[in-house]
């Protein structure tokens, strides 16, 4: 069975686009924004959403294991254990969903569809796991819970591939410009003419191979990787907000003096560069 191509299918589905969209955009409007930037992770400089996943399935696995030696060994220590690492997953997946939930508004096709389904998988694992829950507190359902228990093991997991597919495959939650530090130019290299460059007008440059954004603001002219890190969207068809740059796809803000986050969806600040005029000419190179 070649995975890929299911999960690329996924992402081609035309209803699951349409249900999608107004979706995201009810989502992405109901989050006030400094609460969307601590689900984001900007504050961690790190997508807090992966983290937090751990806990369920982390949890869940640890059930298993815990009702396979109580089956085997017929110790209920080990059975009342279980119970208590499904509680702690339970959880950890309200605190897992909430973050991907707010990641995943700010996505596009075709990792919105193939979210869409992840999280659809994520809900009924974790109520699989209520149910489970539930039934072992009663004794005599306990065998129904720990069989529900598994069902939701296997529906997680399922769910966990299409979550790493959004990640190493559709790229999500990366840094968009983690390979420029190696492409950087390490001596000052000519970026444009400064007459070209016309004030709190972003442009684009391109020196040694690496697009380079170029933003003259009040008397200081300043230049940045032109990839934004979130979804690698073009910097320079953004605007100005205050002393940053604004993102034109999902509105990350990067200071323009440090690259620093300013707002998210991103979680990664932007590369900077050295900048100096020499003969007319704006040149960069690697800041050091």
């Amino acid at each position: 069975m070649n995975t890929n191509k299911i999960v690329r299918t996924i992402g081609d589905v035309k209803s699951l686009q349409r249900t999608s969209q107004p979706l995201q955009k009810a989502i992405r409007g109901l989050i006030p924004g400094e609460i969307k930037n601590f689900l984001h992770g900007t504050w961690l400089g790190h997508p807090l959403h992966p983290a937090l996943t751990d806990i369920p399935v982390g949890a869940w696995t640890a059930a298993l294991v815990l009702d396979a030696i109580e089956n085997l060994s017929g110790a209920e220590e080990c059975g009342k254990a279980a119970d208590l690492a499904i509680g702690v997953g339970l959880i950890g997946a309200a605190g897992a969903a909430v973050t991907g939930m707010t990641d995943w508004s700010e996505t596009d096709e075709p990792g919105r569809c193939i979210g869409l389904v992840h999280g659809a998988m994520n809900v009924i694992a974790t109520s699989l796991y209520t149910a489970s829950w539930i039934m072992r507190k009663r004794r005599r359902s306990r065998d129904t819970g720990v069989a529900l228990s598994m069902l939701g093991y296997a529906t997680a997991l399922a769910s966990a591939y299409l979550g790493g597919h959004l990640v190493y495959g559709e790229q999500i939650g990366v840094d968009h410009t983690a390979t420029a530090d190696q492409k950087k130019p390490k001596s000052f290299t000519r970026a444009m003419k400064v007459e070209e460059l016309k004030k709190n007008k972003p442009a684009r440059a391109v020196v040694d191979g690496v697009a380079v954004l170029l933003v003259k603001h009040g008397d200081q002219i300043h230049a940045l990787t032109e990839t934004c890190p979130h979804l690698g969207g073009p910097l320079s068809e953004g605007k100005i907000v205050g002393d940053a740059i604004e993102c034109p796809w999902h509105g990350s803000q990067l200071a323009l003096d440090s690259g620093r986050v300013v707002n998210g969806p991103t979680t990664f600040p932007a590369r900077c560069f050295d900048v100096r005029v020499r003969a007319g000419y704006i040149e960069v190179r690697a800041r050091v």
